[in-house]
């Protein structure tokens, strides 16, 4: 039985990558090659792989890696909040819940219970990054306005759709599901997520300082950060959370590492999930195919593929207009874009029961329909494009989004030095008489003209207009701000402007102690300038 298991473990990496690499060779997502490689060597067709105890518990793995990459790599919380407001917030929930009420309804009209409906429009409704990413990287469009506002809506789709469809397989898998359940399997991923972020802020930083201080045993780091992935994804699995669900809350918290731990973990994760365990993983989605869905009725299969590719279309053209992006029907397919997350949770419904192999099968195929529709779609409406003026500043800044499209850029190359500044000793009235503030935010400075605070109309309004000519700046201003130095790379200063209540950080002089200048949302969605040779 061992060596049958590394037999199938052998021909399924080696017909996985050979697939992908097919697909990368004519333009298309390696998923799909990964996916077609397990359904071709698998039970589907040849039976050369089966579905085996062995090959489960990689695919398994895979999960655990796949999610915490997403996490560690696609999701930053503070910057998805921030943005949460107005109509990006609007669109995005647009596009979640329009294919997710519409599946969901036709679900039920299937006589599926309310959890098993939904969840599957949960699934219907996710969108993924990484196609829609790897288009925009391969055209050169990654670091665009186009590209952050693809990237902005589909982060938050996705999020979405991965908290609320693991909280239905939860609750799907209670005796007597209530409507408490719900709330305290927030209420759990809250406290795990909090135990991760503290585990990523004190305690693994030290690990890994020692680690590289004291041990010396080759690829001993690489090794503690794999076993520190599987044990989160274990004890997520014994406290009632999906053990792909920690791996993802670990991923979230580890991002916030600085520079070098964050790239080291990146690198080598991505290495042995990339390299092995994802790739089977996706095979392993393959092998559980079967053209069983042909048995289903006619309408059945239509009304879902058509839900799946033409409601999911129209979900996403909705919501690109409601958040008022351009060109609509070029973000409308990069958002519609699904992936890999799509496919992992339709594996955890089936592990569950949540789904037929007949319905499985039959979502897998739509969801690469999709992913070729969309990757094609997309390139050809991104080759027209030559020049796309910055969207609106209300798409707001994610650290992991600039993570990747100017992770080597310093503060300095985007700093503002025309900017607001006044006195801490001056009056309210005095200031305000003398500066038109509108929207604008200002530094306070000291006697020796060092930062000490940051005034804006939010902190003057907290005190009454009678008051204003005896309460003083330095008794109004905000004073828990963020600073940075000028050779500090972009991605933690977005990071800091994202913890704090202002669209500016303050440049310091690390020598002299001095405000060189300050870096504003404005100065850094200029980045996003296409030029006309890109």
């Amino acid at each position: 039985m061992v060596f049958e298991a590394i037999l199938y473990l052998a021909v399924l990496i080696v017909a996985a990558k050979l697939f992908g690499e097919l697909m990368h060779r004519i333009h298309q997502p390696t998923i799909i090659g990964n996916v077609l490689a397990g359904v071709i060597v698998g039970p589907a067709l040849f039976a050369l792989v089966q579905p085996i105890d062995e090959i489960e518990i990689f695919t398994s793995i895979g999960v655990f890696f796949l999610f915490f990459l997403i996490g560690l790599e696609e999701i930053d919380l503070s910057g998805l909040f921030r943005v949460m407001r107005g109509r990006i917030f609007a669109g995005s929930i647009a596009a979640f819940l329009i294919p997710f009420t519409v599946a969901g309804l036709f679900g039920l009209l299937l006589d599926m219970d309310f959890v098993k409906a939904f969840a599957i429009g949960s699934v219907i409704a996710a969108s993924s990054l990484g196609v829609t990413a790897k288009v925009l990287s391969d055209l050169g469009k990654l670091r665009s306005a186009i590209g952050l506002e693809i990237f902005t809506v589909t982060a938050i789709v996705e999020f979405i759709a991965i908290i609320l469809t693991s909280v239905l397989i939860q609750v799907h898998s209670s005796v007597d599901p209530q409507v408490s359940d719900f709330f305290w399997l927030f209420a759990k991923m809250i406290v795990f997520f909090v135990v991760a972020g503290l585990l990523s802020v004190f305690v693994l930083p030290r690990v890994f300082r020692v680690i590289r201080k004291h041990l010396y045993a080759e690829q001993i780091y690489f090794s503690i950060v794999i076993g520190i992935i599987l044990l989160v994804a274990y004890f997520a699995e014994i406290s009632g959370i999906h053990g792909a669900i920690g791996a993802l809350l670990l991923g979230i918290a580890v991002s916030r590492m600085n520079k070098v731990e964050y790239s080291e973990i990146s690198k080598s994760i991505n290495v042995i999930g990339h390299g092995i365990f994802i790739p089977i993983f996706f095979a392993g989605i393959g092998l559980h195919f079967s053209f069983s869905f042909l048995n289903l009725d006619l309408w059945i299969i239509a009304g879902f593929l058509g839900i799946m590719i033409g409601v999911k279309f129209i979900g996403s053209y909705i919501a690109v207009r409601i958040a008022n992006m351009r060109p609509a029907t070029t973000v409308a397919y990069g958002v519609m874009a699904k992936g890999a997350v799509d496919l992992a949770l339709m594996l955890s419904l089936l592990q569950v029961a949540m789904l037929s192999d007949e319905l499985f099968s039959l979502l897998v195929l739509g969801t690469l329909i999709i992913m070729i529709i969309s990757s094609v779609e997309l390139q050809r409406k991104l080759k027209k494009i030559i020049h796309v003026k910055v969207g609106t500043l209300e798409l707001g800044l994610i650290p992991v989004y600039f993570r990747r499209v100017v992770s080597d850029v310093p503060a300095i190359a985007v700093i503002v030095t025309d900017y607001l500044k006044t006195t801490q000793n001056v009056t309210i009235k005095e200031f305000l008489d003398k500066t038109e503030l509108g929207k604008k935010i200002c530094l306070v400075m000291d006697e020796n003209n060092k930062l000490v605070g940051i005034i804006s109309k939010r902190e003057i309004n907290r005190f009454h207009k009678k008051t204003f000519d005896v309460i003083k700046i330095s008794d109004a201003m905000y004073t828990k701000f963020h600073t940075a130095s000028p050779d500090e790379y972009l991605y933690s200063v977005i990071q800091k402007m994202n913890s704090h209540p202002f669209d500016i950080i303050p440049v310091i002089d690390p020598k002299t102690d001095s405000v060189v200048g300050i870096v504003t949302n404005q100065s850094i969605m200029n980045l996003l300038v296409e030029s006309k040779t890109s």
